[in-house]
């Protein structure tokens, strides 16, 4: 990773740079996480249906699997919602300095 901080001064381009770093590291943290939950409840899921769990710790597992894929899929849910809101918000900063945005004024019979 390149230091940005050798010449003792930090540019606003230098800035934005980190800023970008920091939300990547971020954003690929919360993948990471969803795709760990995703995965955990399959897991879990298939070794409920193995044959070498007695029935009796099935029964005590069935109480615990409704709360964990609850919170499984609550981290999914929260990672896509706010994927969905980071794109959106990208998407509306890309359009925002145009006269016109295709997809609005298109619904509303304009020319582009």
């Amino acid at each position: 990773m390149k230091s940005y901080y050798e010449d003792g001064e930090l540019t606003e381009d230098e800035l934005k740079i980190i800023e970008q770093m920091r939300i990547d590291r971020r954003q690929n943290s919360q993948k990471k996480m969803a795709w760990v939950a995703m995965i955990s409840m399959i897991v879990f899921t298939v070794v409920m249906f193995l044959p070498f769990l007695p029935n009796d710790r099935i029964a005590i597992l069935t109480d615990i699997a409704a709360l964990f894929y609850i919170a499984q899929a609550g981290v999914t849910a929260a990672y896509m919602g706010s994927e969905a809101l980071v794109n959106r918000t990208k998407t509306d900063e890309l359009y925002r300095n145009r006269t016109t945005r295709p997809d609005r004024d298109n619904q509303r019979g304009r020319k582009t």
